[in-house]
């Protein structure tokens, strides 16, 4: 039962947030369809916002999407073989970078 209160203000909004769905999907359009489950927050200047805010209304995303694009991409540069396909030695159960020794498959 809802919680009694003299704030008419309150039990209006109450009534609103009941019916609110959200705006945002869970599914971060990833391959696989993963949903978006976790949270991370970081700290940033107010410049900082205002330029990742107006970087991502120039590409008509939102700020969190834009904020994940740039991770993600930072990270695949840190972490995936980006190796030519001549340094690749494919064999029947997997390929291998012979450039940086990564397993691709």
């Amino acid at each position: 039962m809802a919680e009694q209160t003299d704030d008419n203000i309150q039990v209006a909004m109450n009534k609103v947030a009941e019916t609110i769905k959200p705006t945002r999907p869970a599914n971060t359009n990833t391959v696989d369809g993963e949903l978006a489950s976790k949270q991370v927050l970081i700290r940033a200047t107010e410049t900082d916002q205002a330029r990742w805010k107006a970087a991502a209304a120039k590409q008509d995303i939102s700020m969190s999407e834009f904020i994940r694009n740039v991770c993600n991409t930072a990270a695949a540069s840190l972490l995936d073989c980006t190796h030519p396909q001549e340094f690749r030695k494919t064999y029947p159960w997997s390929d291998q970078c012979l450039k940086c020794g990564e397993r691709l498959r």
